[in-house]
């Protein structure tokens, strides 16, 4: 079987195959841009739109994939959101996008109904009472399950910030502050039962100061959306997180398995020959859900920024920036587990060539 994977690092988006059935991965396209595209945001309401953004500067830009033409068209460009966003997320009919700013501590609010790119407005995400003294750094914007909240997690202010995508401007209406030193990055919806368009009852938060992972049961109301902690887990084993490998390391990325047993984070910034994706059981108990880290599985490089799990389960798709593999698969076993080779992947050398930027993929997402 076949599957398409969207590819992108600093100068370079690319289109690739991924066969599992005699596991290959081979490049289809090599589409030179402008600046460093390093994430991307697939419209629901049609999967053929891809919005994404040099994060080097203030350019927001829509294209139109055609996988049977092996082609990226860019349809709209636009200069006047924030510099420096790293994340993009779109609601769930399509129609409204919120842009994370990490250098820039905004939120840019975008209408992208009917396949457009419009510009609203730039929010600040720091508060200037509760945030005096801080740097406000935004990273991602994760939609809720219903498709009303976005949850913002600013890794600069240590708070998670809950905004009303149904309300007029798309206002901030709760801040919830983390630990401080933590730096919320990424997180995901989990939910105890229920349908997909139910609620969550719980957000498991990945931080990147503290390599932790913070569990949280939720609470919805007309107003918003109200967290209490429930546990907080280090993606390292016991003993290992006040190791020589784990100083100075900064956790990545977080992501759900499609049966919602497994969480996996990616483990960056450590001293030894690799990185690892850390897995996580999720455990249900009395109190909610608690995580148990199972072991970490090597990366193959260095330096893997993002991942993401198959449309079908079966696979972690890398991308390290640095190290040997550029873009690794690594297959899930039925238990969760990741099997320790990968069963496909780039060589860096096979992308990065001297003279320009020599960093590897920072996204890579199957598409269809």
């Amino acid at each position: 079987m076949s599957r398409r994977l969207l590819i992108a690092r600093p100068g370079h988006i690319y289109l690739a195959t991924y066969n599992s059935a005699s596991p290959s991965l081979t490049i289809d396209l090599d589409l030179p841009v402008a600046g460093n595209p390093s994430w991307f945001a697939v419209s629901p309401a049609d999967p053929s739109l891809l919005y994404t953004f040099d994060e080097n500067t203030a350019t927001t830009l829509l294209y139109k994939l055609d996988l049977a033409a092996n082609s990226l068209t860019k349809v709209a460009e636009r200069n006047d959101g924030s510099e420096g966003v790293c994340h993009l997320g779109l609601g769930k009919d399509g129609a409204i996008m919120v842009g994370s700013s990490w250098a820039s501590g905004t939120m840019d609010i975008w209408n992208t109904s009917n396949g457009s790119l419009e510009f609203v407005k730039t929010m600040p995400s720091k508060d200037a009472v509760l945030d005096a003294g801080r740097v406000a750094r935004a990273h991602q914007a994760v939609l809720d399950p219903t498709g009303r909240w976005f949850v913002v997690n600013d890794l600069g202010t240590d708070s998670l910030l809950v905004l009303d995508s149904a309300a007029a401007g798309v206002p901030i209406v709760n801040r919830v502050r983390v630990p401080d030193g933590s730096g919320p990055r990424h997180g995901v919806f989990y939910s105890s039962g229920g349908g997909d368009d139910a609620p969550a009852t719980h957000y498991m938060l990945l931080c990147e100061k503290s390599n932790r992972v913070i569990v949280f049961a939720l609470e919805y109301a007309d107003e918003g959306i109200g967290f209490t902690p429930l546990g907080s887990y280090s993606t390292f084993m016991e003993g290992d997180a006040e190791s020589e490998r784990t100083a100075g390391a900064a956790a990545g990325e977080i992501a759900l398995s499609r049966d919602g047993r497994h969480v996996y984070t990616s483990n960056r910034l450590l001293n030894s020959p690799t990185e690892t994706i850390a897995h996580f059981r999720v455990l249900e108990g009395e109190q909610g859900p608690s995580l148990e880290l199972v072991g970490e599985t090597s990366t193959g490089g260095k330096h893997p920024r993002m991942f993401s799990v198959s449309r079908d389960g079966g696979e972690l798709f890398v991308g390290n920036q640095e190290g040997e593999w550029a873009v690794v698969v690594l297959k899930r076993r039925d238990d969760g587990t990741l099997e320790e080779e990968p069963v496909a992947g780039i060589r860096m050398h096979e992308l990065v060539k001297p003279g320009g930027d020599e960093r590897g993929p920072m996204f890579v997402l199957e598409v269809v």
